[in-house]
């Protein structure tokens, strides 16, 4: 065997999955010099499986036995979504292989490109509305072929007569009606029957041309549709985009301003819409004329068009003849070869990679956290982060597009795009792909996997309602004890929450080890000579807790004390050196050198003892600082950044609980204990106007608190706010049961 067979979502090698695959799932990965024939193209470096025109896959090796599977046509997205992600991702793939930096990765949109021109009507729409009487016309009204035809009918039916019928009729006496002396009275004879013919090529162009309209205009209305409810959601205030955290909305906001304005793109789309429907109407009920009927439906016609006479010097066909060349200039209906189509679906998965990593990025910088270079080049696939007091490490492969997020003391986050679409499998497929995923897990480290939104929200709905919770949680949100758990959220540049959804999760993996590494606790034998006068020193034995940020007033003399300490050294040594000098001149001259022996060894003992005191304040000092800057950094708003008073703000408590509120937008974090398990839960609530959180509405999370949130709040019983445990699900249950919260809301 020369090549690998590997699964995204674990990493590692497997067998040849046979039979049923997920769609950009796994990676065909060659090894030798032997052609390896993937869906009839030769590959020669890793290919993702992808299905072919017929929704099947192939694996073929010569010499080998040929391998097979099947990818379900639902799994494959529609145009809008694949256009959409091509779009983005060939833009981000092009800052990275030009040498882009950070800022200009951010300078690229992850919604759809081009929206406003999209709402508008395109230039084919307004010729076709310019043009589409005369294609009404010829189907009311169309030319015909007349055809003449040798018929046997009954004498009162026939017009006129067969030159052949006088010999058919002394031949087939059954056919008379009764003989006379002279001539034979027929009661049937043969007439010529003229009939129009309907099935000429200039009417087959016509039907056609309203089957290629009616289809282009179904795609046309869905997708300013689409476009329609975006600007909707961005621009109306009783939208979700208006709901919960008011910093959340700001941030929807500023992200769309940053493409377009919403209340014009919304007229527009509106005004757009209603032409597109209009067409699509008078184009549908064309299906109902006569032309359209009597045409077969099987009727071909190629897209090169042969103009015959008539399309060229008839008034109405000749405008139909222009109608067709307009649509066939959109290269809609190119029927895409193996070759193409492998590698339409090879751009697709690498493109959704890419998709990914602009919004890792633009999460980051969502939460304040940029590069240490910011001119350095993404080309290296790597890149050194900081930000909010942590140090954090991007990277990301090309060869999978599988991104990777660690974090100092915290555990690393694995991102796995998937561009299957996952919301339209079967409910045994989705809990296939869940089971898979957790076993595929680590409980070193966090495993998110990343698939596109489905166009509506109909698909979140025809699912099981677990599934439907399941496939909009990270992976500390559906927790279970001693079990590991696989996030998975959807993402499209047609959404406008992927951004927030994204910067849920990375505010998960950077905030959380912080929250948690509350308090600093380190040990030193001098701390107790400086703690009288620090009240945010918690001092038991050599054991010291830093419980709270110093104020101004409150700092130590640590500094102080060791540059005299340091100051002091120097003079013993000084004085050292003075003495060893005089002790060797007292044995060269042979004077007594007891008294300088025994002021030598206490010098050395002296220095010895505070040498150790300088080392132990040195590392005080540093002790301390540590200390001071990771309370600190609990100090900072996560969500206007403002910082907390220590003394007024903040309240440290037994174990890693805290809590801090700010004074500027009263927005509340911390941690806390468990009930059930005892685990800490780091927590964040931002201060809300009154809304009710439906339990039956699959993401709320996402509408109304977004990226300001860390572990998922409920309410409790006897009132207030619980979070659910990350570690064994505590409050789970709980969660999204119908509660309130209003302005100022605590836990």
């Amino acid at each position: 065997m020369t090549y690998r067979f590997v699964d995204r979502l674990s990493g590692n090698a497997c067998e040849v999955q046979a039979g049923g695959t997920l769609l950009g799932r796994f990676i065909l990965e060659p090894s030798g010099d032997e052609a390896i024939f993937l869906n009839s193209v030769a590959i020669s470096e890793s290919a993702y499986c992808v299905p072919d025109l017929r929704g099947q896959w192939q694996l073929l090796q010569p010499g080998q036995e040929r391998i097979e599977g099947t990818i379900s046509r639902t799994q494959v997205l529609d145009r809008l979504d694949t256009s959409s992600i091509l779009d983005v991702g060939t833009s981000i793939e092009g800052v990275i292989s030009s040498g882009g930096t950070w800022l200009d990765a951010l300078g690229v949109s992850p919604l759809v490109p081009g929206m406003s021109e999209r709402a508008e009507l395109q230039d084919f729409e307004k010729f076709l509305a310019e043009h589409l009487g005369h294609l009404i016309e010829v189907c009311k009204r169309p030319r015909t072929h007349l055809r003449v035809e040798v018929e046997r009918t009954a004498v009162s039916r026939a017009r006129r007569v067969a030159t052949q019928a006088s010999s058919y009729l002394a031949a087939h006496t059954e056919d008379w009606d009764r003989p006379t002396l002279r001539a034979v009275i027929p009661k049937r004879i043969l007439s010529l029957v003229r009939e129009d013919q309907y099935d000429i090529y200039e009417n087959r162009v016509a039907a056609r041309l309203v089957d290629h309209v009616d289809a282009y205009l179904s795609r046309r209305v869905t997708e300013v549709s689409r476009l329609l409810r975006l600007f909707s959601a961005a621009g109306d205030h009783r939208s979700t985009a208006g709901q919960g955290s008011h910093w959340r909305q700001r941030r929807v906001y500023q992200l769309w301003g940053s493409s377009i304005d919403a209340g014009d793109a919304r007229r527009k789309a509106e005004r757009t819409l209603e032409q597109l429907k209009y067409l699509k109407y008078s184009i549908s009920g064309l299906m109902d004329s006569l032309l359209y009927r009597e045409v077969p439906r099987r009727a071909f016609v190629g897209t090169t068009l042969t103009m015959t006479n008539i399309l060229a010097n008839d008034a109405h066909y000749r405008r139909v003849a222009d109608i067709w060349l307009a649509w066939a200039r959109l290269g809609l209906e190119q029927s895409p070869k193996p070759e193409k189509h492998f590698e339409e679906m090879q751009a697709l998965c690498r493109c959704f990679g890419s998709f990914a990593l602009l919004l890792v990025i633009r999460g980051l910088e969502q939460l304040g956290i940029e590069p240490v270079d910011l001119s350095q080049s993404l080309a290296g696939q790597e890149i050194e982060l900081t930000g909010k007091g942590a140090r954090v490490r991007l990277s990301w492969s090309a060869s999978d597009g599988v991104l990777r997020l660690a974090v100092d003391d915290g555990k690393p986050l694995r991102i796995v795009p998937i561009p299957a679409s996952v919301a339209m499998l079967p409910d045994d497929g989705i809990a296939s792909l869940m089971r898979d995923a957790d076993v595929a897990g680590s409980l070193d480290e966090i495993t998110l996997v990343l698939y596109p939104s489905p166009s509506t929200e109909v698909a979140f709905q025809r699912m099981e309602p677990a599934h439907a919770h399941r496939l909009h949680a990270l992976s500390h949100e559906i927790a279970e004890q001693g079990q590991t758990k696989a996030g998975f959220l959807p993402v499209s540049p047609w959404d406008l929450t992927s951004v927030e959804r994204i910067a849920r999760q990375l505010r998960w993996v950077i905030s959380a080890p912080a929250f948690l590494a509350y308090p600093p606790t380190f040990a030193n034998p001098l701390v107790a000579e400086f703690a009288a006068n620090a009240p945010w020193l918690k001092v038991s034995g050599p054991e010291v807790v830093v419980v709270r940020a110093p104020g101004s007033h409150e700092a130590l003399s640590v500094a102080q004390v060791l540059e005299a300490e340091k100051s002091r050294l120097v003079a013993l040594e000084a004085e050292h050196a003075d003495v060893s000098q005089q002790l060797r001149m007292a044995v060269r001259d042979g004077r007594a050198s007891g008294p300088l022996n025994g002021r030598k060894k206490g010098l050395n003992a002296e220095i010895t003892d505070l040498q150790s005191r300088i080392g132990f304040l040195t590392s005080l000092e540093a002790d301390l600082a540590a200390g001071v800057a990771v309370v600190q950094s609990l100090l900072a708003c996560p969500t206007c950044a403002s910082v907390a008073d220590p003394r007024r703000d903040f309240k440290g408590g037994p174990g890693h609980r805290f809590s801090c509120e700010c004074p500027d937008c009263s927005t509340q974090w911390g941690a806390e204990a468990c009930p059930n398990c005892t685990a800490w839960i780091p927590t964040l609530l931002p201060a809300v106007t009154s809304w009710t959180v439906n339990e039956a509405e699959v993401g709320w999370l996402d509408r109304f608190l977004g990226a300001d949130s860390l572990a998922v709040p409920y309410k409790l019983e006897r009132g207030g706010l619980g979070y659910v445990c990350p570690s064994c699900g505590h409050g789970r249950a709980s969660a999204g049961s119908g509660f309130t919260f209003r302005q100022g809301a605590t836990a």
